[in-house]
């Protein structure tokens, strides 16, 4: 079984204790946040968007992301994308994520690929 990794802002979550339920690959500081890489299994990920989804501030709007070979998906506190890493598939969550707020140098959902990690 495969498995998703993830990148979920520590500050963005209301319930920060949901992240035991998954396991946490790194961790960076940034000046948004303590960003968090997580790995779920493949037969948890429905549940852990929805789990994810739930616990999204939206005041300021939060979002995570989770990828794995060709898809990524991106979760807003009131929406979900199905992506690829393919750059051109991205304008409707870009758009979707500036018209709620997200600051548009934010929105660049790396790394979306297991080869981009970096931490």
């Amino acid at each position: 079984m495969s498995s998703y990794h993830g990148i979920i802002i520590k500050e963005g979550l209301k319930d920060p204790s949901m992240l035991n339920e998954m396991k946490i690959l790194g961790r960076k500081s940034t000046t948004i946040g303590t960003l968090l890489r997580v790995e779920v299994e493949e037969d948890r990920i429905h549940a852990t968007v929805k789990l994810v989804q739930m616990n999204l501030l939206k005041e300021p709007v939060y979002y995570a992301h989770f990828y794995r070979d060709q898809e990524l998906i991106v979760i807003f506190p009131e929406k979900v994308f199905h992506l690829t890493p393919d750059k051109e598939t991205w304008k409707a969550a870009i758009e979707y994520g500036k018209s709620v707020g997200v600051p548009v140098e934010e929105l660049d959902f790396k790394p979306c690929r297991f080869e981009d990690e970096t931490y």
